[in-house]
């Protein structure tokens, strides 16, 4: 469990995927994955009340990153998939342990999870899908899109 949360709480990659869009006045995508970012904080919280809820020690350790640079917009798209993708498999892996242990409640509490990953892969391969569709040259038409969207989803 607790190496969900260090993964939920991975925010520097969003934080970074949300710079490079912001640095290009790409606020239409800056401000999907700022509210993708404000979401995964919340996410946080969940997993880390869940497991005070149970009594369960809560260890928060430092998030280990690398300064990373993309060269383009599709490679930032790419990342921000396999970083969901990423985190579905963290979430999958403490389900298994939790069907293996008679987990109950951490079985139950995972649903929820389990189901936004789904959402999140959609919303992450969507946006991926419009990207090579338009590709660099229709950037700004799907950064207006983007800005347009009230739930941000792709």
């Amino acid at each position: 469990m607790h190496k969900s949360i260090k993964s939920s709480s991975q925010l520097i990659f969003i934080w970074i995927f949300y710079n490079f869009f912001e640095e290009r006045s790409l606020h239409g995508f800056s401000s999907w994955y700022k509210d993708q970012a404000n979401e995964e904080i919340g996410h946080g919280w969940k997993f880390i009340n869940f497991l005070h809820d149970l009594a369960r020690p809560v260890t928060l350790t430092p998030i280990e990153h690398t300064s990373q640079k993309y060269a383009s917009a599709k490679e930032v798209m790419e990342k921000g998939l396999g970083h969901e993708q990423y985190i579905s498999q963290c979430i999958r892996k403490i389900y298994q342990l939790a069907e293996k242990e008679h987990d109950y409640e951490t079985q139950s509490f995972l649903k929820y999870f389990i189901d936004e990953q789904v959402e999140e892969e959609v919303n992450a391969r969507e946006l991926l899908a419009k990207y090579k569709l338009v590709n660099e040259k229709g950037i700004l038409s799907l950064d207006s899109l983007m800005a347009q969207s009230t739930a941000h989803e792709a």
